[in-house]
């Protein structure tokens, strides 16, 4: 059984030794000077030491006093530290995002507002992954899908079409934005990504280009990889523009190939929330949060969500 101090006690005495005052921290704690001194007179009879040295025009502690007083002044503070953690994981509501792996990692982190969420009770746990997920049955509050068609959930905003870029180490090739050349194709190496809806064979295909017998290739199933195969010359990757524009604009990649632009059934990245989720209003302020990233100079198409 644990030999626990009268916790009333342990109050009074931390508020009397950090004062001062037995009549300052009776002010503190809205009660008389009295309760005050039965309490520290209780606790000390409890540890069988003074702690504190009565003198005509106030208190001191005793060694004891100071001692206990040290080591109680931390545990209180680990105390209301858990107190106030535990407090704010109850009250913070937990918002479940379904996002693409490499989507998240390169447009989505840099950009979201953590203080202001945090300033809204708000905290995000993300599920990285391409595949479509059922809002309901997995428990997703927002999705962002990467598909051709438009979801038909009834909040749905287009953030961005898809628009891939050819890309390798500046070192890899000796010009860039060739139109296609065939012998840079036949001794290149293209890297792919397995999970992409535009793979190099249907851009080819698009430039009336076809592919080399002895095409050197490379697979990947995320295009966190696939880019960062590129940035260490291993060849020619196909990835979104908006994942390595920053590595561009550092030098780090170039374009390799102008590629044309495919002109139908151009995939796109949309955010998605069904009727059910968005009656919470948390599920509403981080879907108007994400919506607010949207680069003005990204053509979009919108759709009203509060209709």
């Amino acid at each position: 059984m644990r030999s626990l101090p009268p916790l009333k006690g342990i109050i009074y005495f931390e508020a009397c030794a950090r004062l001062q005052s037995f009549k300052l921290a009776a002010e503190e704690l809205f009660v008389t000077p009295g309760a005050v001194s039965h309490q520290i007179q209780t606790l000390e009879g409890f540890i069988g030491q003074k702690l504190f040295i009565r003198q005509h025009r106030g208190i001191k502690l005793t060694n004891a006093g100071i001692r206990y007083f040290n080591r109680i002044g931390l545990i209180l503070k680990d105390l209301e530290q858990a107190t106030t953690d535990i407090g704010f994981v109850t009250k913070t509501q937990k918002m479940m995002v379904s996002i693409p792996p490499t989507l998240l990692n390169k447009w989505l982190l840099p950009r979201i507002n953590y203080q202001y969420l945090s300033e809204n009770s708000i905290s995000v746990v993300f599920i990285d992954t391409i595949e479509i997920l059922d809002l309901n049955k997995e428990n997703i509050d927002i999705s962002i899908r990467y598909c051709i068609e438009k979801p038909s959930e009834k909040y749905c905003r287009l953030l961005f079409p898809e628009q891939m870029i050819a890309v390798c180490a500046p070192n890899y090739i000796n010009k860039s934005l060739i139109k296609f050349p065939g012998e840079l194709l036949a001794t290149s190496t293209l890297i792919e990504t397995t999970n992409r809806l535009i793979q190099w064979d249907l851009i080819l295909a698009n430039n009336n280009v076809k592919p080399h017998p002895n095409q050197s290739k490379v697979y990947f199933q995320n295009s966190l990889h696939a880019i960062e195969a590129a940035i260490q010359g291993i060849g020619i990757a196909f990835v979104n523009r908006i994942f390595v524009e920053s590595y561009i604009q550092q030098g780090v990649l170039v374009e390799a190939i102008d590629m044309g632009e495919m002109q139908d059934k151009i995939p796109g990245y949309y955010l998605v929330s069904n009727y059910e989720k968005m009656q919470n209003p948390s599920t509403q302020l981080l879907y108007q949060e994400i919506e607010s990233y949207i680069s003005d100079d990204i053509a979009i198409t919108t759709f009203d969500m509060f209709q």
